[in-house]
């Protein structure tokens, strides 16, 4: 899942129709089958590319002028990344080269069952006898070996690719030196995830080929095993798994006798489509094939971009292929006659009177044939969204269909500029085909602007102008939004495109974001720079350490030094003992200043029940002062007095409930919100932080000052509402914010609370926390002081005097009871209450520094959740 694609034509596509297809050509790089190591100085020759690329330094790599594959080094230690691990001398990457997009995550051959060490490669020259002529070719091979001298079987392994071939051969020798018989067992499995994907696989059953297909990202996979043997597969959502079956054998089982061997070959195609990998396939099965070129227009003639076709026959030959920006799609068919459909976002087109088309082999030049869409009507938007000044701006744009017309799909919850009916514009301005119709579209760029609403009308060829400008409604001065925790697929618990990732974060104006994908150190730099968006956000590398056990042992952590194209870029390892991980977190780097950040914790078990036998124990106390900051989301549940709720049907501990407690123990752990954000569809966005800043220009944000702002607490928790809250006192030369100390000897302070929000979000509640208590006389409601909350921007302003009788932490709350952040953040963050939190501002009214008042909120201190004693 190395970052991939960071060309020009990526950025083209934020200002015109989606590419077609996601690949990046390599065609014709290589002329020669060859076989290499990777280094500093080949990787860009020789590395595929593709969202799910795992190669690093060390790799080998077997190419030829149609595909390229990575097998990975033979070491104990290699993982592809969090989920896909032990892949030393297996496949991890392998893609065509006219459209280099690797979708494969790991084929495991022989299912692990040995472990396989060193490596040794040839290129070279060959002649083969074909057809009565010698043929000059060249040959690449990759090979590693299994040795067990306990049994004398030696598994020799070798991956094979010769100057012409559009496969990899994979071939398996089983050698038996030993004394007995052995048996081995011709099982296999690989991972490919296409749970948000618009992946398809052939599904379980027996057959000469398994294949599965990426339909949007365009590639596609065949396996094939050679002399007479079939694959019987268990397709899945994210494991296929394959045995080898033959008549006369059994349980995909064979028997090597003492001093003999049993060779075993699997031949695997990529394809940029699943047309592709069956043309192919037959063509090495000696079947006369004929170029056909697939012209598809809509209603008036016009080329239909990106257009699915559906290419069927009687003879069950089945597959798809997805048109080019000028709506063609060339294929490659035997003779016969065939069906043809196609689906263009999301519509489905001549389902029922499919076209039909006649091929004819024996004549070498292309045939063309027209697929018309008389129903498709596509109109288009050009979009142009600006700010107050005339500039461009990065917003995100959906398109709500009305009643009669077809909800659009421009891609999966995976996808970059277009996620399901969202469009993300990093510069304010694009063009979409939409079908025709009326749809209500909603612009939008974070909580600190107001949304457009409007409604379009598309008529078929022609062009509708979205033109808007974005107000920025809400103002922050020294105070900047930040998301600490998302991911993308080199987390490999998610395909999601960290392009799009990136995408997303800017358009709902998150300004600074470190990289923080699982177990594996990475940046979001290439891709900033990449979609021209320098000026708009700030980024650092960092990592989330994600040992178990789950959910407790995760820490997100930055910054840390990126090594690029090594193991984890660079990252320490994880460890069973969160306070163990944690140190290690603390140590790397040379003990570097750095921010680590408990993710998503169970509170009871990490600060009081370590064993987790639901009696405290003081919990893991040697992580306790290595924290620095802990995630306590969701933050509308600050209002739930009580330690567990019903959340989404099912006992949820209340963390912010949980961090009260622990403020009153003497804890003095800044809370956070993130949105862990693992897709593209409205992922990022839905929680933040605004941190305070000495800079507002994103570009110019100091990454060691979020840190050490964070570490301190300078912070304000939200889901769109922007609160802003101070204490002052006699004592003070200046008012204390969220995070900050303040002397008040007399307990008399002044508090100051104002809450803003854009158009599309209200609160109707604000309320005073005293030592984790929310405070009767200092709780207000819209209903019962209405003269305090208005209906512009500024939602709410109060400034009043406290007495205080003993230090206290005082926190801030504001909230939207029996409110909806609405549409804007989309169907789940949509329904969340709109909600801000400070961090407290501690009062010490003795001067001999604050002192928490123990009290437990009228519960017992939390021990691990879900734990009945």
């Amino acid at each position: 899942m190395l970052r991939y694609c960071l060309s020009l034509l990526a950025l083209l596509s934020s200002v015109s129709i989606l590419n077609a297809h996601p690949g990046h050509s390599h065609e014709n790089q290589h002329t020669h089958a060859t076989a290499v190591t990777l280094d500093e100085q080949n990787w860009d020759k020789y590395t595929p590319h593709g969202k799910e690329v795992d190669a690093i330094y060390g790799d080998e790599v077997l190419a030829n002028k149609y595909l390229t594959a990575v097998i990975a080094n033979p070491v104990p230690t290699r993982n592809a990344n969090m989920t896909v691990r032990q892949v030393g001398g297996c496949l991890i990457d392998l893609t065509v080269n006219h459209s280099s997009s690797d979708q494969l995550s790991c084929f495991y051959p022989l299912r692990r069952q040995y472990t396989f060490s060193g490596t040794s490669i040839i290129s070279e020259q060959m002649s083969l006898q074909e057809n009565g002529k010698t043929v000059e070719t060249s040959k690449a091979e990759v090979t590693t070996k299994s040795i067990d001298e306990k049994s004398g079987l030696t598994v020799v392994q070798t991956y094979q690719l010769l100057g012409d071939q559009r496969y990899l051969s994979l071939i398996t020798t089983f050698q038996n030196a030993g004394k007995e018989s052995v048996t081995v067992d011709l099982t296999e499995d690989l991972r490919a995830d296409g749970g948000k994907e618009d992946m398809v696989n052939r599904g379980s059953g027996t057959s000469d080929m398994y294949w599965f297909v990426d339909r949007y990202w365009g590639q596609a996979y065949g396996i094939v095993p050679e002399d007479g043997w079939k694959v019987q597969a268990q397709g899945g959502s994210r494991t296929h798994k394959l045995a080898y079956v033959k008549e006369g054998v059994e349980d995909s089982q064979i028997e090597v006798p003492a001093g003999e061997s049993f060779t075993f070959t699997r031949r695997i195609y990529p394809g940029v489509n699943l047309l592709e990998v069956l043309a192919n396939r037959k063509r090495d099965q000696g079947t006369a094939l004929r170029p056909v070129e697939i012209a598809v227009t809509d209603t008036a003639g016009q080329p239909v971009a990106n257009a699915q076709v559906t290419v069927e026959s009687d003879d069950a030959f089945r597959g798809w292929g997805r048109t080019d920006d000028h709506g063609h799609l060339d294929v490659e068919l035997p003779a016969g006659e065939f069906a043809l459909s196609a689906q263009v976002m999301g519509v489905k087109l001549r389902e029922e009177n499919p076209a039909n088309l006649v091929v004819k082999t024996g004549d070498p030049n292309i045939q063309k044939f027209t697929l018309k869409l008389p129903e498709w009507k596509p109109g288009s938007v050009v979009a142009k969204i600006v700010d107050e000044g005339g500039d461009p701006i990065a917003c995100k744009v959906e398109f709500q269909p009305r009643e009669g017309t077809p909800k659009p799909y421009f891609g999966p919850e995976t996808a970059e500029y277009g996620v399901m009916n969202l469009r993300y514009a990093p510069h304010g301005e694009f063009e979409q085909e939409l079908a025709s119709g009326t749809y209500d579209v909603i612009v939008s760029h974070g909580p600190e602007y107001d949304a457009i609403f409007t409604t379009l009308e598309i008529s078929p060829g022609k062009q509708a102008k979205l033109e808007g400008t974005l107000v920025r409604s809400v103002q922050t001065p020294g105070w900047v939004s930040t998301e600490y925790h998302s991911h993308s697929s080199p987390s490999g618990d998610n395909t999601g495109s960290q392009i799009g990732r990136v995408l997303n974060l800017v358009c709902e104006h998150l300004e600074f974001a470190p990289c923080t994908e699982h177990n594996r150190i990475e940046t979001y730099e290439p891709e900033i720079a990449m979609l021209g968006i320098q000026d708009d956000m700030t980024t650092v590398s960092g990592m989330e350490l994600t040992g178990s056990p789950l959910p407790l042992n995760h820490q997100n952590v930055f910054p840390l030094i990126y090594k690029p194209r090594t193991q984890d870029g660079g990252g320490p390892v994880t460890d069973s003992d969160p306070s163990t991980q944690i140190e290690r977190a603390f140590l790397w780097d040379d003990r570097s200043d750095k921010l680590i950040q408990q993710n998503h914790p169970d509170i009871g078990w990490l600060f009081f029940d370590a064993n987790g036998d639901g009696e405290p124990d003081g919990g893991y106390e040697r992580s306790h002062g290595l924290i620095d900051v802990m995630e306590i989301h969701p933050v509308q549940l600050i209002t739930e007095m009580r330690p567990a709720v019903d959340w989404s049907g099912r006992d949820y501990a209340n963390r912010m409930f949980g961090w009260l407690q622990l403020l009153n123990q003497g804890y003095r752990i800044p809370g956070v919100v993130n949105t862990d954000a693992h897709y593209n569809f409205h992922g990022s966005g839905g929680l933040r932080n605004w941190v305070q800043s000495s800079t507002d220009d994103p570009a110019k944000i100091d990454v060691m000052e979020m840190v050490h702002a964070s570490e301190q607490g300078r912070l304000i928790m939200s889901n769109g509402p922007y609160l802003e809250f101070s204490v002052a006192s006699e004592n003070a030369k200046k008012p204390a914010v969220a995070g900050e100390d303040l002397p008040a000897s007399n307990g008399e302070v002044t508090v100051k609370i104002r809450v803003q929000c854009a158009n599309w979000l209200d609160v109707n509640r604000v309320v005073l926390y005293v030592n984790g208590r929310p405070l009767e006389l200092h709780d207000y409601r819209r209903k019962t002081h209405p003269n305090l909350f208005k209906d512009g921007s500024l939602k709410f302003e109060t400034e009043f005097d406290l007495k205080l009788d003993r230090d206290a932490h005082l926190i801030a709350v504001t909230q939207g009871e029996g409110l909806k952040l609405g549409p804007v953040m989309g169907p789940s963050w949509g329904n969340d209450a709109p909600t801000a939190v400070s961090n407290p501002v501690f009062v010490d009214i003795d001067g001999d520094g604050f002192e928490p008042n123990k009290d437990t909120l009228g519960y017992p201190l939390p021990v691990k959740h879900g734990v009945k004693k």
